[in-house]
């Protein structure tokens, strides 16, 4: 066969079945995460947040239009479907170059053939069912698109590296340096490429010395940084007239310069000069510099659209960069703040703290203590001053500990391992899966998909890619070194850039699919190595056509098989339905708080893109700490909507930092009583008690965030979110409907929590204290039809309408990882609130009953299980409905589950403590009254016997400590009441006998 016919099928095999792949697996609409706000605003060529995506946007836009059907967030995911499809396709082409490289040779036979293209194309593939680069290729978000400017940097290096020696190399130069100044405008990912760039040149031209090797080495460095952060802040910065530095109170230490203004135009005029000098004088080094640094210039203008869109005002308008000094704040990230690299951990937070100070099951340090910073007072320009943190007590020790366990190990070698040895779950940190799977078991009882784990490769990619990677340097050590630089950068050393804190809100693999694309093309290379170990005794075609086929079937083959049933988000119209639930759930020019990414991103994208609910006015607390974002929630009406009645003034919210006095800020101090006048007409609206009307107040105490005792009373920390809620509150006097998100804990409430009644997805807010306190009273009627009025079919209504959407979560067909399974277990809940209410207070058996039905139906058990605490809940409520059918089913499936969590040590020891008190209904208290709901009196009391055994094991253990000796006669008591339980159950199956 024709070896260039050979490399075309090859090819084309490796852009289709990737291509095929990712169609088929990609997300019908919009999913979690950013991806909803990047979805919205490509649609729109909106702003983003920090630093933005424009080049990304204008290229989804294009998809948005272009494409003749579908979705429009299926559209907008697409774009990461042919970017991965390219991708992959350009994998291969560099693979084989990789592999002609180290052989000395080209393609000239068709042993060679099937040897060399065979090789890439396992690598190709191998890569392309890889766990992290699946993840991303069905998304709209912009990891794709910049893995694939990092493949087309690589590819036109390899393309250099071939043409080095003839006439006109030079332009692959050039236009990788355009490539690096385009990408920006997706992801600064394709910078991490200059070092193996630079090490590429020199190795061809250059004979290697290591003199000169250093020089090289620390000239990469100065490329870098002439490019990060060079070009792409302190341009921006000195064109601004603010020098590129700042001082301790995060000033720049010149400002408003015209001299420092014209420093980025000279620098461009004096590159263009070079540019045509070169040309003139035959300096081909010196045009070949200035060329590539305006080729970088002009492909970083992208940013142009960030200012244009910025002030067109669009209804999305992160940050407003306006002009260029927001832009250089736009593009530093300066509302995220600075991270110090050192020390390693800095976060001040409680949950942050908790886990940096953590011990494992001995009492050990996992990292090493960690002392809290002091406060130092940093003074500005104009002798105003404010708190900034500074570390004295470093536990270096401690910190390198941090930096390889959590750092390294966990958020960097356990996603190599994901992709190239398994993965034992989708719960948050859960670890690689090698041979055994105990961890698996372990971590997968609850999980309806538990028969899709561990995902394993049995290390087998790993192994090739170990192969390749030593082969490679056996070879060609230079290439080898090209190629191991990039991996490290876009790898090891990428993730102590990140400086990731512990915990994370969600798992961070995405950002390292670059390094995991270069030990694809190891793997590929290690199948080569296997064939040219055998050629001397094997010579014949049929030799590397069968190691290329057994190849494919345990790497690629196996990881494809084994990793569908976790990629796969076909039919997951999850994140749609759920946003568009919460709209659903408020009325008319309602204001809703909402928290975090996923119940505000895609939010926005049914507002921005569908159109749906546009009368809402969402406002994020998380943003509702900026005041960019509180001016435009003040004084902007996107799509028509009403302003959000604000009354901080906008002198207070127009400054240019937040830093200034004269800026909303923060504040401390006690929580304090509030009395609102509330109109009786809207009073009448939530009660109808006359001395609550009469009265036209609402009473309660504002709270914020408890910061630390003083004097005996608690101090708390007023939040600029918490100041804004207040605002809202009593600047709208209830004229306009105000809610929580389902989402929002009740961390942010304010001291709210007693006034607020839940109606579907939102909390609403109310003027009137509700009887159930802080468990929060429900609207029967508005729940009602929320629930019963479901409509699964994929129309939907744009304005007000109650009915929800639960599409495609009953059928074992469609996957929903662990962050979609949390919030399908928020359904439930729902259900359940609504037939407990509805019994307890209109005593309507039938709609109960229809409610627990509904939601077995519409909700699949067996793919979303319940707890055993919430399954004895069903069972209860089926028992007050007479349904003794499905009371049994669920009271013996309570039994099962609490058992299965004693059994695996799945049970916290605070509700063990608090069960063996008898001040909690633990899992033994449960499976009692599980087994005696069936009349089974036997296991009631065998049950009732264990909880004894060991409420007395713990009865001497307390006596004979002198700290724990106060909770004696609580043992004493739940003794006490545990033996009366076992005679009442005694005689009543005495009496069931007797009948």
């Amino acid at each position: 066969m024709d070896k260039k016919l050979i490399n075309r099928i090859f090819a084309i095999l490796a852009f289709v079945v990737s291509f095929v792949t990712y169609a088929l697996t990609v997300q019908p609409s919009v999913p979690f995460w950013d991806c909803g706000e990047f979805a919205g605003a490509s649609t729109w060529q909106q702003v983003p947040h920090p630093p933005g995506a424009p080049l990304f946007l204008m290229v989804a836009k294009l998809f948005h239009m272009f494409l003749p059907f579908g979705d429009p967030g299926w559209k907008i995911n697409m774009t990461s479907v042919f970017a991965d499809a390219f991708i992959i396709l350009l994998v291969y082409l560099i693979t084989y170059r990789i592999i002609e490289q180290l052989r000395g040779k080209k393609v000239e036979t068709t042993f060679d053939a099937i040897s060399v293209y065979g090789s890439a194309l396992v690598a190709a593939l191998a890569f392309n069912f890889s766990d992290t680069f699946w993840f991303n290729g069905v998304e709209s978000e912009v990891y794709a698109s910049s893995t694939l400017f990092v493949a087309l940097i690589i590819y036109l290096m390899m393309r250099w590296n071939e043409e080095a020696d003839n006439p006109g190399h030079e332009k692959y130069i050039l236009l990788i340096a355009y490539l690096i100044g385009l990408s920006t405008g997706v992801h600064l990912l394709s910078i991490l490429t200059i070092f193996s760039i630079v090490y590429l040149i020199y190795f061809r031209k250059y004979k290697f010395k290591w003199s000169t090797f250093i020089i090289v080495s620390i000239l990469s460095t100065i490329i870098f940084s002439i490019i990060y952060p060079g070009v792409v802040k302190w341009i921006p910065a000195l064109l601004a007239g603010h020098s590129p530095m700042k001082n301790e109170a995060r000033e720049y230490i010149i400002e408003d310069s015209f001299i420092l203004r014209l420093i980025p135009i000279i620098l461009v005029i004096a590159a263009g000069y070079y540019t045509w000098f070169s040309i003139k004088k035959s300096r081909p080094v010196i045009g070949l510099v200035a060329s590539s640094f305006l080729l970088l210039i002009i492909g970083y203008t992208t940013y142009t659209q960030v200012l244009v869109r910025s002030n067109a005002n669009p209804p999305m308008n992160e940050n407003e960069p306006k002009n260029i000094d927001r832009l250089v704040s736009y593009l530093g990230r300066e509302q995220y703040g600075e991270a110090p690299n050192w020390p390693r951990r800095y976060q001040t937070d409680s949950y942050y703290v908790r886990n940096y100070n953590k011990q494992d099951d001995k009492g050990n340090y996992v990292y090493g203590p960690w002392t809290p910073p002091k406060k130092k007072d940093v003074y500005k320009k104009d002798g105003t001053g404010f708190l900034t943190n500074e570390f004295e007590d470093i536990n270096t020790a401690g910190e390198l500990n941090y930096l390889w366990k959590y750092q390294i190990d966990h958020m960097f070698l356990r996603y190599f391992f994901w992709n190239f040895v398994g993965r034992s779950s989708d719960l948050q940190d859960a670890g690689a899966a090698w041979f055994d799977t105990r961890e698996a078991d372990a971590l997968n009882i609850n999980n309806g998909y538990r028969d899709r784990f561990p995902v394993r490769f049995f290390a087998i990619p790993l192994l090739f890619g170990l192969i390749g990677l030593f082969f490679h340097f056996s070879r060609d050590k230079k290439m080898a070194w090209v190629y191991l630089v990039m991996f490290l950068m876009m790898g090891v050393l990428a993730a102590i850039q990140q400086n990731q804190q512990d915990p994370q809100p969600r798992e961070r693999d995405y950002f390292y699919a670059g390094a995991f694309m270069v030990w694809a093309m190891w793997i590929g290379v290690g199948v080569y190595a296997i064939i040219d170990s055998l050629k001397k005794n094997y010579n014949k075609n049929f030799m590397p056509a069968t190691i290329v086929a057994i190849s494919l079937l345990i790497v690629p083959v196996n990881m494809g098989a084994q990793g569908w049933g976790i990629h796969t988000r076909a039919g997951n119209y999850f994140p749609f339905d759920y946003s568009y639930n919460i709209l659903q759930s408020v009325e008319k020019d309602a204001i809703v708080f909402t928290n975090g990414d996923n119940d505000t991103f895609p939010v926005w994208f049914l507002q921005d893109v569908e159109g749906v609910r546009r009368d809402v006015r969402i406002v994020n607390l998380s943003l509702g700490n900026t005041l960019w974002y509180i001016d435009q929630l003040k004084n902007r009406e996107p799509w028509g909507a009403l302003k959000v009645p604000i009354s901080i003034p906008n002198d207070s919210l127009e400054v240019e930092d937040e830093t200034d006095p004269n800026a909303y800020s923060y504040e401390f101090g006690e929580a304090h009583n509030v009395s609102l006048d509330v109109p009786k007409d809207i009073l009448k609206q939530f009660t109808s008690d006359s001395s609550v009307i009469n009265q036209g107040k609402m009473n309660f105490t504002y709270v914020g965030q408890q910061y630390r005792e003083y004097e005996g009373k608690m101090i708390y920390l007023f939040r600029v979110q918490d100041k804004l809620i207040f605002d809202i509150l009593k600047t709208n006097m209830f004229k306009r409907p105000m809610y929580f998100s389902a989402t929002v804990g009740s961390d942010v409430y304010i001291g709210l929590d007693d006034f607020l009644v839940r109606g579907g997805l939102a909390l609403r807010i109310t003027p009137v204290k509700q009887p159930r306190g802080k468990a929060a009273d429900l609207d029967i009627d508005i729940m009602e039809k929320c629930l019963f009025n479901y409509d699964n079919s994929n129309d939907f209504h744009r304005e007000p309408h109650y009915g929800f959407k639960f599409r495609n979560l009953n059928s074992p067909k469609y996957y929903y990882d662990e962050v979609h399974r949390r919030s399908i277990t928020g359904y439930r809940l729902l259900f359940l609130d609504y037939a407990q209410n509805v019994l307890s207070q209109r005593h309507d058996t039938l709609k109960a009953n229809k409610a627990l039905d509904l939601m077995n139906q519409l909700i699949s058990i067996d793919l979303f299980p319940m707890d055993w605490e919430t399954t004895a809940q069903v069972a209860d409520l089926y028992n007050k409905l007479n349904n003794s059918k499905q009371a049994n089913k669920f009271a013996e499936l309570s039994i099962k589950l609490a058992q299965q969590a004693i059994d695996n040590n799945q049970i916290m020891r605070e509700m063990q403590f608090y069960e063996l008190l008898g001040r909690y209904r633990g899992p033994y208290s449960v499976m009692a009254d599980m087994a005696y709901l069936m009349k089974n009196y036997n296991l009631a009391m065998e049950k009732i016997n264990q909880e004894m055994s060991m409420a007395q094991q713990f009865m001497q253990a307390i006596q004979s400590d002198p700290q724990n000796a106060g909770y004696a006669h609580y043992v004493t008591e739940n003794l006490n009441n545990l033996r009366k339980k076992i005679f009442m159950l005694q005689l009543e199956q005495a009496e069931a006998k007797g009948g």
